[in-house]
């Protein structure tokens, strides 16, 4: 596989490609106030007292998850994987 990283508007997206050319997944920045109510609320709850650094909206075909890259309070980098209800993505 390979990923292609590339800048759309100031914001990263990037391809993951298989050798024959198809894409895999996508990966989007978006923000954070542009993802369902629910995904946005458990990453809240999850980031409580750290920092965001960055949210990506992760495409696999038809399937939508989200995930935070962030600082947590105790000052270690993280990042968290919510589906749209806010259930946690494996």
């Amino acid at each position: 596989m390979y990923e292609v990283e590339s800048k759309v508007n100031g914001k990263g997206r990037d391809l993951i490609v298989d050798a024959a050319g198809t894409v895999l997944e996508v990966e989007e920045e978006v923000a954070i106030d542009s993802i369902p109510a629910a995904a946005r609320e458990a990453i809240m709850k999850k980031v409580a007292g750290g920092k965001i650094q960055k949210v990506e909206t992760l495409t696999k075909g038809s399937q939508v998850s989200y995930e935070a890259a962030y600082v947590g309070k105790n000052g270690k980098a993280a990042e968290y994987g919510v589906n749209a209800d806010g259930s946690v993505h494996k």
